[in-house]
C-alpha cells in the first residue's frame, strides 16, 4: 500500500511536471515539482518522526533536538562559507562563463554543507572546548587544543583546500574549455585568453597557496604525533630542524603566494623565466604550474631533505644522548594519555611460604577461585538451561553477589529469544510482531561450586526461574531489550505475548511497563507501518490504542543511537537488582590527538618457545581502539531489561572529553552518585580498559630513558594452553584481599611475563569495589626469584607422567579433554596456581569438571574438588594423605568407566530403535565390558 501510494504520487508529479515543460505551461510544471517534493518529504517524515517519537519515550528529546538543530545549523553555515568563498574565488570570470561560475558555486554549496553535516561533533567539541589542564613541554600548547582545537582547524584546512581548488578549476577551465552552440570545446593555449580568467588564475592559485601555507604552520603542532625519533612525539630533529622548517616554510609560501597576485612581482618572476612580452598571453597560466613545482620542491628539501640529513649524520649516531629528554616526555605523556599516571607500582615478594593459616585467613578468597572456564560454562547452560529451541546464551559473564551476608563470585547468563531458531513455518507476521516479544531469566551460578558429575551447581535456574535464595528471587525476569533483540514486537496488543513454557503448556502475559512507544492513534499507527512492517501492520486488528511498538532493542544499537560519540566494551553484562533485570556497559571517551602519546597498536605479537622452536603468536586486541592515543572509562551505561532506559553515569569527572559531553548535552549524563548503591555493588573494572592498559604499560612501565630506549625490560601478555592451541591469558576477575586489608575486594588481573621467556615478571590489577574503584595497581615480581608463568604450569602438568598419562588415555578414548583457564592467585605474599580441566566426550555437547590441578612453587597436586587438590599441596608425601596420586587416578577410571557404560547403553537404544542390531549387538558387548570392569574395581576398592 504504502509503495503503491509514493509511486502514484511520484508519477503524478512527474506526469504534471513533463507535460507542463512539453507544453509550457508553468503553473503545472509547478504544480507537478511541488506535489514531487511534498511526497519526498512527508515519506522522510514519517521515518524521521518515528526516531523523535523513540527519541522521546526514552526522555532524551533534547537530546535529539540538540543534534538536529546542529546539523542544520552547521549545514546552513557550511553552504553559506562554500557559496561565498566560491563566489569570491570566481567573481573575476568573465560573465559569459556564468555557467562555469553558478556550477562552481553549487558545488562549493555542497562541499560546505557536507563538511558541515559530517563534522557537527567536532564542531561542537569546539565550540564547547575546555582545559585538560596539562600542557605540553615543546610549544606550551594545554592537552585540550589538541583535543578540541586542532582537529576543528584541520576539517576548517581540508574544507578551504577544496573550496580553493574548486575556484582554480573553474579559473582555468574557463580559458581552456568554452560553450559554443550548445557544445563543449577545448581551445589550446596558442590561443589568447581572456584576461579576467588569467587574473582569476593567479588571484585562485595565490589563495591556494596561502590555505596550503596555514597547513604547514599547522603542521608545527602535528609534530607532537611525529615517528621521526626515538618515540612518538618531537625528538631532537624535530624540535630543532623540523619546527623552524616549518616557520620558514611558511614564510616562503606566503612570498610565493604574493608573487602570484602582486603584478610587479610577477612580472619579474615571469621575466626571470625568460618570457617575451610577446608571449605573455600565451604562457602566463604556465607560471602557476612552474611555481608549484618549485614550491613543492622547496618543501621537500626544507622539510623532508635537511631534517633527514640531519637525523641520519647527526642524531643517530648519538641517538640516546639527544633522545633522553623526548623519551622522558614520551613516558609521561603515554602514560597520562591512557590514564597510568596513577598507577601504584608496588614490589611482590613471591614468597615460598604457603601455610594452612593462610588459608584460613583467606577462606573467601579460596571459596570463590573460579574453576569453570566461561566457555565450558557456556555449553553447559545451553545444554541443560536453554530450555526450548527458541531459547539462546549469548555469552557467560563473571559478576558477584553478597548472598546470606557473605560476598561471592558468580557467573551469569541471560536467557534471550532468538526467533531465527523458530521452525520456518512458525515465524509468521503474527508470531514475530506480537507473539514471541521476550527473551526470559537468568542462570547464575557459583564460580567454585560443582556437582559430584561435574556440572555446575546452579545457583538461579529453569522456568519460571528458581532461586536457591532469596536475595536472588527474580521477580521481573523478561527480557524485552537484549543482545539478541534485533526485531521490534509490539505489546498491549489483543494477542497475549508467549511468557514462557510450562510443561505441555505455554503462560501468556500482558506487558506491564513503560518501554516502547505508544501507538495510541491512527496517525502513529500509519507512520509505523510505513516505517517497518508496511499494509500488514497498518491493517492489522492486534494493536490497540493502549499498545506500544519497541524498536531499536538490541542494547548495543541503542545505546549507540543515543551516544554515538562514545565507544562500547563489547562485553554487556547483566544483573539482579531487586528482582529486576538490567544491562551495564562500560563506555569510553578515546582521541587520536593527545599530544607526545604513542598511538595504540590493535595487533599484539608474543614471541613464545614450544619444544627447541621459536613460535610467534599474532592477536588482535581491541581493534576499535587502533590508533588512539587516549582513553578513559568515563561513563557505565545501565539499560533496564524489562522497559529500555537507558542512564549514562559519568565516572570519571576529571576526563575533558566527557566534560565537553557534559556541556553539550546536559540532560543526557547523571553523576556517579545518582547511581543506587545495588547497581554500584556491580559495576567492574572493564576487561577492554585493563588491557588497553596493560598492554601500554608492558612497554611504559619502563621510566629510565635508557631502559626504554634498549627495550631492555620489555612485558608480553602471559600465554596458556586451551585445547591444544596457546593463547594469550586474558584479564580473569578474582576475589582478592589487598595487603593490610581482611576484606575480600573483587578485582580484574592479568599477569605478565618478559619477552622470550615463560617466567612471570609481574601483574597488574583493576580494582572494582567501594571507594578503591578505578585503583590501577601494578606488581613487579624479584628479578633474583623464578617465578612460575601460566605456560610453565602446564608444562608441569603435561610432564607429571600420573597426569599426563590419564590425559593422553582420555584423549584417545573419544574424549576431549579441555584444559581451562591457568588463574594465578596472589594470596598473602606467594602465588598459588589453579586449572581445572574438563572432560567432554564426543557425543556429549558440553563438557564436565573432572580434575582440579594446584601448584605452588614447583609442588603439584590434583584431585576431583579443589578441596582435595588443596589438602594435597600440603600433604605431599605424607602417607596418611586422605587422597593420593593413585587413589586419584582409580576414581578417575572409575568415572571414565561409568561414562562409558552410559555412551554405551545410549548407543545400544539409539541401534536398536534403527533396527542396526549388528552395532546394537557391539554396543551391548562395550557395556558389559565397561560394567565388568566397574565391578572388578570396585571390589579391589
Amino acid at each position: 500500500m504504502y509503495s503503491a501510494i509514493l509511486i502514484l504520487l511520484l508519477a503524478l508529479a512527474g506526469i504534471l511536471f513533463i507535460s507542463g515543460i512539453m507544453k509550457r505551461k508553468i503553473i503545472r510544471a509547478s504544480v507537478g515539482a511541488v506535489v514531487g517534493v511534498l511526497t519526498v518529504l512527508f515519506f522522510w517524515f514519517m521515518g524521521f518522526w518515528g526516531e523523535v517519537l523513540w527519541f522521546e519515550s526514552l526522555g532524551y528529546g533534547d537530546r535529539f533536538w540538540t543534534e538536529v538543530y546542529a546539523k542544520f545549523l552547521f549545514i546552513g553555515a557550511g553552504a553559506i562559507t562554500g557559496w561565498i568563498t566560491v563566489f569570491l574565488l570566481t567573481s573575476l570570470l568573465p560573465q559569459e562563463k556564468k555557467y562555469t561560475k553558478f556550477v562552481a558555486r553549487i558545488f562549493g554549496v555542497l562541499v560546505g554543507a557536507a563538511t558541515g553535516f559530517s563534522n557537527w561533533e567536532l564542531i561542537l567539541r569546539y565550540v564547547n572546548r575546555v582545559s585538560a589542564g596539562v600542557a605540553e613541554p615543546i610549544l606550551g600548547r594545554d592537552a585540550g587544543f589538541y583535543l578540541f582545537s586542532l582537529p576543528f582547524y584541520d576539517m576548517l584546512y581540508d574544507l578551504f583546500v577544496l573550496l580553493s581548488l574548486i575556484g582554480f578549476i573553474a579559473a582555468f577551465s574557463a580559458i581552456f574549455i568554452r560553450l559554443s552552440n550548445r557544445k563543449i570545446e577545448f581551445s589550446g593555449l596558442e590561443e589568447k585568453s581572456n584576461a579576467r580568467a588569467v587574473r582569476a588564475i593567479f588571484i585562485n592559485a595565490a589563495v591556494f597557496i596561502f590555505i596550503l601555507a596555514a597547513g604547514k604552520y599547522l603542521g608545527r603542532f602535528h609534530l607532537m604525533y611525529s615517528q621521526w625519533g626515538a618515540v612518538t612525539g618531537p625528538g631532537w630533529t624535530d624540535v630543532h630542524i623540523r619546527m623552524p622548517a616549518y616557520l620558514v616554510t611558511v614564510f616562503l609560501t606566503i612570498i610565493a603566494g604574493l608573487l602570484l597576485i602582486i603584478p610587479p612581482i610577477r612580472n619579474r618572476f615571469r621575466s626571470m623565466l625568460g618570457h617575451s612580452r610577446k608571449s605573455q598571453q600565451q604562457r602566463q597560466p604556465l607560471i602557476v604550474l612552474i611555481l608549484g613545482v618549485i614550491i613543492f620542491l622547496t618543501w621537500f628539501i626544507i622539510l623532508t631533505v635537511i631534517p633527514g640529513v640531519f637525523q641520519w649524520l647527526r642524531v643517530e649516531p648519538n641517538e640516546i644522548t639527544l633522545e633522553k629528554p623526548y623519551i622522558l616526555k614520551n613516558i609521561e605523556f603515554t602514560r597520562n594519555g591512557f590514564n597510568l599516571d596513577e598507577v601504584e607500582e608496588r614490589e611482590f615478594p613471591a614468597s615460598e611460604k604457603f601455610t594452612r593459616q593462610m588459608v584460613d585467613d583467606n577462606r573467601n578468597l579460596f571459596s570463590n577461585i573460579r574453576l569453570w572456564d566461561y566457555r565450558a560454562l557456556d555449553a553447559v547452560y545451553k545444554q541443560f538451561q536453554e530450555i526450548r529451541l527458541y531459547y539462546e546464551f549469548v555469552d557467560v559473564d563473571i559478576d558477584r553477589y553478597t548472598i546470606d551476608d557473605t560476598y561471592r563470585q558468580v557467573m551469569v547468563s541471560a536467557r534471550e529469544l532468538e526467533l531465527s531458531n523458530l521452525p520456518l513455518q512458525s515465524q509468521t507476521f503474527v508470531n514475530q510482531r506480537f507473539k514471541y516479544t521476550h527473551g526470559y531469566g537468568i542462570t547464575l551460578t557459583a564460580v567454585s561450586e560443582f556437582t559430584k558429575q561435574g556440572l555446575p551447581n546452579l545457583l538461579i535456574k529453569d522456568i519460571p526461574p528458581k532461586s536457591t535464595n532469596a536475595s536472588l528471587g527474580v521477580a521481573r525476569p523478561e527480557i524485552y531489550y537484549g543482545e539478541l533483540t534485533n526485531s521490534h514486537v509490539i505489546v498491549n496488543s489483543r494477542e497475549k505475548e508467549f511468557d514462557y513454557p510450562s510443561g505441555e503448556e505455554n503462560i501468556y502475559v500482558q506487558y506491564e511497563g513503560n518501554g516502547g512507544v505508544e501507538i495510541s492513534n491512527l496517525w502513529r499507527k500509519f507512520l509505523f507501518g510505513w516505517k517497518f512492517d508496511g499494509t500488514k501492520l497498518f491493517l492489522s486488528s492486534y494493536p490497540t490504542s493502549e499498545s506500544r511498538i519497541m524498536f531499536h532493542r538490541n542494547i548495543r544499537e541503542r545505546i549507540q543511537l543515543v551516544a554515538p560519540f562514545l565507544e562500547y566494551d563489547d562485553d554487556p553484562y547483566i544483573v539482579l537488582v531487586d528482582g529486576k533485570l538490567y544491562w551495564i556497559i562500560d563506555a569510553y571517551t578515546t582521541s587520536e590527538y593527545y599530544p607526545y602519546s604513542e598511538p595504540f597498536s590493535s595487533r599484539e605479537y608474543i614471541e613464545y618457545k614450544k619444544g627447541n622452536r621459536q613460535r610467534m603468536l599474532t592477536t588482535d586486541v581491541g581493534y576499535r581502539l587502533d590508533g588512539i592515543n587516549y582513553i578513559r572509562n568515563s561513563v557505565k551505561v545501565i539499560v533496564d531489561a524489562y522497559n529500555g532506559n537507558i542512564d549514562f553515569y559519568v565516572f570519571d569527572e576529571k576526563d575533558p572529553i566527557i566534560r565537553v559531553w557534559q556541556g553539550i548535552f546536559p540532560s543526557l549524563f547523571k553523576n556517579r552518585n545518582d547511581m543506587s548503591a545495588e547497581l554500584m555493588a556491580h559495576v567492574r573494572y572493564p576487561v577492554d580498559m585493563l588491557l588497553t592498559q596493560g598492554l601500554v604499560y608492558a612497554k611504559y612501565h619502563m621510566s629510565d630513558p635508557t631502559v626504554f630506549y634498549n627495550q631492555e625490560d620489555l612485558w608480553i601478555r602471559a600465554t596458556e594452553k586451551y585445547y591444544d592451541h596457546v593463547q594469550p591469558v586474558e584479564p580473569y576477575y578474582i576475589m582478592w584481599e589487598l595487603p593490610g586489608s581482611d576484606e575480600s575486594e573483587y578485582s580484574l588481573i592479568l599477569p605478565f611475563t618478559p619477552k622470550n621467556r615463560q617466567v612471570m615478571i609481574g601483574w597488574i590489577a583493576g580494582m572494582c569495589d567501594g571507594e578503591n574503584y578505578g585503583r590501577f595497581l601494578a606488581y613487579k615480581f624479584p628479578k633474583e626469584k623464578r617465578i612460575l608463568g601460566p605456560q610453565q604450569v602446564e608444562t608441569k602438568i603435561d610432564q607429571d607422567s600420573f597426569l599426563s598419562g590419564q590425559l593422553s588415555l582420555w584423549d584417545q578414548r573419544g574424549s576431549n579433554v579441555i584444559r581451562g583457564n591457568v588463574l594465578a592467585i596472589p594470596i598473602d605474599e606467594t602465588l598459588l596456581y589453579v586449572e581445572p580441566i574438563y572432560l567432554q566426550a564426543e557425543t556429549a555437547a558440553y563438557p564436565e569438571l573432572r580434575l582440579v590441578a594446584i601448584m605452588h612453587g614447583d609442588n603439584l597436586s590434583y584431585a576431583e574438588t579443589f578441596d582435595q587438590a588443596l589438602k594435597g599441596i600440603f600433604e605431599n608425601g605424607d602417607q596418611t594423605a586422605p587422597m593420593k596420586q593413585a587413589d586419584v587416578m582409580a576414581e578417575i577410571s572409575i568415572h571414565e568407566l561409568i561414562q562409558r557404560a552410559n555412551d554405551a547403553f545410549q548407543d545400544y537404544v539409539n541401534y536398536i530403535g534403527g533396527k542396526n542390531f549388528s552395532e546394537a549387538g557391539n554396543a551391548l558387548q562395550t557395556l558389559e565390558d565397561a560394567l565388568q570392569k566397574l565391578s572388578d574395581q570396585s571390589g579391589e576398592r
